[in-house]
């Protein structure tokens, strides 16, 4: 890839921090809620942490693009996806796609060329030429996106098909939490359990709220896809048991267990460990045993999602 900066040059200089919200109208509203790198401070620091000067011909894709200090920190060589983008010529491509709604074999389409020269990499190693990096929004949406890349990089298909993809994203705290909370904590839950199963996943920056537009606390948190994920049966079933045990994971296992299907009990006696333990002290190995005890029981539940719209979308991707 040849590096190119004369459309950085020609860019406007973003205004100065304490005009962005004049200028820059953003909403709190539920469901709306954007959050941009504002400060060239911290801009620099993250483009930094992310070792962009160290590949110069890495393309990156950008998710949920602000108004750009963070673009010009990091690029030559970047892509931006985004509902309402404007096209640009030179290596800074804007795309007018949402990553809510699995754009990557659109965006990844050889008649598109946006990365022609991007090919499969094997998995035993990161991916040298590509990397994902994005400011998710601090809504529910925005967590559903982050957790799609998880799910997706686990059946390794959408973006990672092409192999084993660094991502940087900058997330809200409380997202943090619920990404990395481990076994006993009051917000351990089964987004945590992807996380551990699909990734390392490790907060590198906790740079305070007065740097970003809204001011909000937003880490940054840089997540490298496991070689192998940490799951022993499929992700359709590892779902399905998560999905019911922690509805009651202040409960004993003993107890929870029997939202899995009529007769469910009988699988507590199969299983290695002491069947008491509340189900938010489980550990993923534990939790992990359950899914493969539960795929091999005869007489478990055929039906296993209420509506095939998650499974749909994941194979989409």
């Amino acid at each position: 890839m040849t590096i190119a900066r004369p459309l950085l040059k020609s860019l406007p200089k973003l205004p100065l921090p304490e005009l962005w919200p004049t200028l820059f109208k953003g909403t709190r509203v539920r469901g709306q809620i954007r959050v941009s790198v504002m400060t060239e401070e911290l801009a620099d620091l993250a483009a930094k942490k992310m070792d962009i000067a160290s590949h110069p011909n890495r393309s990156i894709i950008e998710l949920f693009p602000g108004p750009g200090q963070l673009t010009r920190s990091m690029s030559p060589g970047l892509l931006s996806v985004d509902t309402l983008v404007q096209s640009s010529e030179g290596r800074i491509q804007h795309y007018p796609l949402s990553p809510h709604t699995d754009p990557y074999d659109e965006l990844l389409d050889p008649k598109n060329e946006a990365i022609p020269e991007l090919k499969p990499q094997p998995w035993d190693k990161v991916h040298s030429d590509l990397m994902l990096v994005g400011s998710i929004p601090n809504t529910t949406m925005g967590d559903k996106v982050l957790i799609d890349f998880l799910m997706a990089s686990m059946e390794r298909i959408g973006i990672f098909s092409f192999g084993r993809i660094e991502m940087y994203m900058f997330c809200n705290t409380d997202t943090v939490k619920r990404l990395t909370a481990g076994p006993g904590s009051s917000s351990r839950n089964k987004v945590a359990i992807y996380g551990e199963a699909s990734a390392d996943i490790k907060s590198v920056m906790q740079p305070g709220a007065e740097h970003f537009h809204l001011p909000y606390d937003y880490e940054l948190l840089r997540l490298v896809p496991h070689e192998k994920p940490k799951l022993t049966t499929t992700l359709e079933v590892t779902d399905y048991c998560l999905r019911n045990l922690f509805a009651s994971r202040s409960h004993s296992l003993s107890k929870g267990i029997k939202l899995l299907g009529p007769g469910a009990e009988i699988l507590l006696g199969r299983l290695n460990f002491d069947t008491s333990i509340k189900v938010k002290n489980m550990t993923l190995e534990q939790l992990n045993e359950v899914a493969l005890k539960f795929s091999q029981w005869p007489l478990r539940p055929t039906v296993l999602y209420d509506d095939l719209l998650m499974i749909e979308s994941n194979r989409r991707r």
